[in-house]
């Protein structure tokens, strides 16, 4: 098949070096399935405030296509302007920007589509990724007469379903479920979109609910502390570290682990706090870290390469994952299978995962007590860890690897293809 891919996510939003590897194995998955992949994404990244253009690694198995989105570092300043010093905007402007990204990037990647697919060939399939790639998804879809597929990374509605006009209230983050679709993948990310798929009607013939597939190196990263010493020079190879790994947003709330990283200092146990990623609230972090007084007990590598992620999470201590709204997420599956302990909050969407004294230590959200003295009783109890590890590895067992996950949806193309373009909205 030759499949074409509408992606208003970035794939490498990371500097080239990172980003959303959900997305990036779904590429690849469809190159080894032995599919054409054209891949069409906007100049810039639409959900990052600089106005920074992609960065695109070198190699790639597939055609990549920019649209050009020439309005979208005009529309970060407004953004920004609006946000001001207090972070947050208004609901009304709120609601009016995200409508204006969503028809302002429908019109710019359909555009930038209708031309790609015109001047190599026809696409057998159109495959949009997250609600604001969805309407352009469909309308290349309708143009050519073949099925599109709409992929969704998650979502905030659940606890908003019972609300009125949701959809008028949310439309943005309605249209992935309510855009007309041949088929709608959902990833099983704790965030309950099938519930939300279901109040909203989405026929079960066309909708899929899976967990994302793991996929560790085929040889793990074989470094010692000295050597990750000598490549990320503040690290201190006498102290315990713990690892938190993904992007500084406020709701991945990292202020927690900092918080409990204080519970350390206090009872004065050598460690170290090692934050691989970068976004919108370091600034913020790094404030509250000096105020805590845990500032030289953190390091903040920024952007980090996978293979040195495999690396790190096969030496460090224990892993810290600390999230609002879900912890269902990669580096929770990678951290199982390098059999790392895990400290983290009690959330109802990892409950089949973690098991508080099995394979992890949980405490309540805000209790920041508890959460560093989790983090001082491993660091002091080398039984405990060993056997959470040994947890975690028997847990990884229990994962689709990125290949097995991949094979079972391209089938499912495969066989939507062959079907013909069936398109349903309920």
């Amino acid at each position: 098949m030759k499949i074409l891919h509408i992606s208003a996510l970035p794939v490498w939003s990371m500097e080239g070096k990172g980003g959303m590897p959900s997305l990036r194995e779904t590429l690849n998955g469809h190159v080894d399935g032995g599919h054409e992949i054209e891949l069409v994404l906007p100049r810039y990244d639409p959900f990052s405030d600089d106005a920074k253009e992609l960065t695109i690694p070198a190699g790639q198995p597939f055609q990549i296509h920019f649209a050009p989105c020439s309005w979208l570092p005009m529309f970060k300043k407004l953004r920004n302007k609006a946000r001001g010093k207090k972070d947050s905007i208004p609901y009304v402007l709120r609601w009016l920007l995200n409508v204006f990204m969503l028809l302002a990037l429908t019109v710019s990647l359909a555009l930038t589509s209708r031309r790609v697919s015109k001047r190599s060939c026809k696409p057998h399939l159109v495959y949009a990724h997250n609600q604001y790639a969805a309407l352009s998804g469909f309308l290349i879809g309708r143009m050519w007469r073949v099925p599109n597929v709409t992929r969704l990374y998650g979502t905030f509605l659940a606890d908003l379903m019972k609300k009125p006009l949701v959809s008028l209230r949310y439309p943005t983050a309605a249209a992935g479920y309510l855009v007309p679709s041949s088929l709608l993948i959902c990833a099983n990310d704790g965030t309950r979109g099938d519930e939300v798929a279901q109040k909203f009607g989405v026929s079960k013939r066309r909708f899929r609910f899976w967990q994302n597939g793991v996929e560790p190196p085929s040889t793990p990263p074989d470094m010692t502390r000295e050597q990750l010493v000598a490549r990320f020079i503040d690290l201190r190879p006498e102290n315990r570290w713990f690892l938190s790994c993904s992007r500084l947003s406020y709701w991945k709330r990292i202020d927690r682990m900092l918080y409990a990283l204080e519970v350390c200092r206090q009872q004065e146990v050598d460690c170290q706090l090692i934050i691989a990623g970068d976004g919108p609230e370091k600034e913020n972090l790094m404030g509250l870290a000096k105020k805590l007084g845990v500032e030289s007990s953190v390091v903040w590598l920024g952007t980090v390469a996978h293979d040195d992620v495999w690396a790190l999470m096969n030496t460090v201590d224990v892993f810290l994952l600390t999230n609002d709204v879900t912890n269902r997420c990669n580096p929770l599956y990678e951290a199982a299978w390098a059999g790392l302990p895990v400290v983290s909050v009690q959330d109802p969407s990892t409950a089949d995962l973690l098991e508080h004294r099995r394979n992890a230590l949980l405490s309540a959200p805000d209790d920041h007590e508890a959460l560093g003295q989790h983090l001082v009783k491993l660091c002091e109890d080398d039984v405990l860890k060993e056997k959470l590890g040994v947890a975690q590895r028997e847990l990884s067992q229990t994962f689709w690897s990125w290949r097995e996950r991949m094979e079972l949806e391209v089938q499912q193309l495969e066989k939507l293809v062959g079907e013909g373009p069936l398109t349903e909205q309920g």
